[in-house]
């Protein structure tokens, strides 16, 4: 009877994980093996990927050989990500549906984003058992914020989106907002293929740490997203051979 049940865990297949990490970033030069407290930004999240043991495949598509150098020496394999699907223009779909052509064995893809730094191999463990035990097609993670939003019209006046200002809720009578906080996407490939998105079908949310709500999309971001790994991590970073 064990037998059959270990024989049933082997052959689900595991999912891979998948960064895309472009040559030619526009906010912040080389942003992606730019170092945060002396590491490229993407090994975090290689490292992160691959302490979780949750993933068949860690692996950084890339138009840029530094690039994929960098990866290859984090422990990940790399892909040539094509031309076209590495443009200024491309979508980061024309880069999962690049990575699929030449790995069709992958029948569950994570896509890990770098600008996320904060991600730790439990928030993957995490992210993977929900979107295992839930039966989801696709997973978003997510972050709880307090926060009152607002819209405002052509004639200039503003209007609450969320709250109603005369009934101003306390933060503990409300349970806030789930803000996508980008750190990774767990999808089915074939609810991909069907959609072209990377969330379609039944989609479950993973809620990740306040903390992981800022992206690196500036240097303003980078700055904080600095002294939070280096408070997040300590003295980690520095073990893994690029200091």
């Amino acid at each position: 009877h064990t037998h059959s049940i270990m024989a049933a865990v082997v052959v689900e297949k595991r999912p891979h994980a998948l960064i895309l990490a472009r040559g030619g970033s526009k906010g912040i030069p080389k942003k992606n093996i730019k170092p945060l407290n002396g590491v490229p930004l993407l090994v975090y999240n290689v490292k992160a990927a691959l302490a979780s043991q949750v993933f068949e495949a860690v692996c950084v598509s890339s138009d840029d050989p530094e690039i994929r150098e960098v990866a290859e020496r984090a422990g990940a394999a790399s892909h040539v990500r094509s031309a076209a699907s590495a443009s200024d223009t491309a979508s980061s779909e024309a880069g999962i549906a690049d990575y699929l052509e030449h790995h069709p064995e992958c029948e569950t893809l994570a896509l890990v984003q770098c600008t996320s730094p904060l991600t730790t191999k439990v928030d993957f463990r995490n992210g993977f058992e929900l979107f295992t035990t839930s039966g989801a097609d696709s997973l978003v993670t997510v972050v709880r914020a307090h926060r009152f939003m607002w819209t405002m019209g052509a004639d200039g006046r503003a209007a609450p989106k969320n709250y109603d200002p005369v009934f101003r809720p306390r933060r503990q009578d409300w349970n806030g907002e789930l803000i996508e906080n980008g750190a990774f996407y767990i999808f089915s490939v074939d609810s991909f293929k069907a959609t072209g998105s990377r969330l379609a079908g039944k989609i479950v949310a993973l809620e990740m740490p306040e903390e992981t709500l800022v992206e690196i999309d500036s240097l303003v971001d980078w700055k904080i997203v600095e002294l939070l790994a280096a408070d997040k991590f300590q003295d980690a970073p520095a073990t893994w051979g690029f200091c």
